[in-house]
């Protein structure tokens, strides 16, 4: 078992031990970062739902098909200093493998039912034309429990071929905040009494 699996499922572990109080992960920022020489008309956006959650829209437009890409996938928590740093997680993949499951990769159910709900890359490679995502979430079900803190997730893909240099496709990275759930219905009570005090 490689290192960031063993933490992965060491968080897993913890995670369901630590189930109150109960921890949220909502969207605070997106950003996408795409090469304009393989990517046109990119988009991204974060919709707030609640005061627990926002949603991420994204549009883009392959100008070439994806036929051997990978994924570097990497966490990164936001210290005192308002900095980011790397955070346990860091792994490398090749996504054409992960969708047609021509290798095992641990992660890769996992990847695969995020990619089916929220996208419509739902099939092997090549992959071509427009992409989207949408309503897309951190669903706190899915992933470990993480400290409260605020929190990065860089997706950079990479095109890769046989015979000359690998080719940047863009990179997403997916700012969120780990925080415990804010219970609306007493935010709601608190917010109508405050309305009603006397002497207000």
């Amino acid at each position: 078992m490689n290192l960031p699996l063993t933490v992965i499922v060491c968080l897993v572990l913890v995670g369901s031990v630590c189930t109150d109080p109960k921890i949220v992960y909502k969207l605070k920022n997106i950003e996408c970062v795409a090469n304009p020489k393989r990517v046109e008309n990119i988009s991204c956006s974060i919709k707030a739902i609640n005061w627990n959650k926002a949603v991420a829209q994204m549009d883009c437009d392959l100008i070439f098909p994806l036929r051997n890409t990978s994924i570097e996938f990497a966490v990164l928590k936001k210290n005192n200093n308002n900095q980011y740093h790397p955070f346990l997680i860091n792994v490398t993949f090749n996504a054409c493998d992960m969708l047609s499951s021509r290798k095992y990769l641990p992660y890769a159910p996992l990847v695969r039912k995020v990619m089916k709900i929220y996208t419509n890359v739902n099939h092997t490679c090549p992959v071509t034309n427009h992409l989207y995502a949408r309503n897309l979430n951190i669903d706190e079900n899915i992933l470990p429990t993480f400290p409260l803190g605020f929190y990065a997730f860089s997706i950079k893909l990479t095109e890769n071929f046989a015979d000359r240099t690998s080719d940047s496709i863009g990179l997403i990275k997916i700012y969120c905040q780990a925080m415990e759930v804010v219970n609306i219905r007493q935010r709601k009570k608190f917010n109508n009494s405050a309305i009603i005090m006397p002497g207000i």
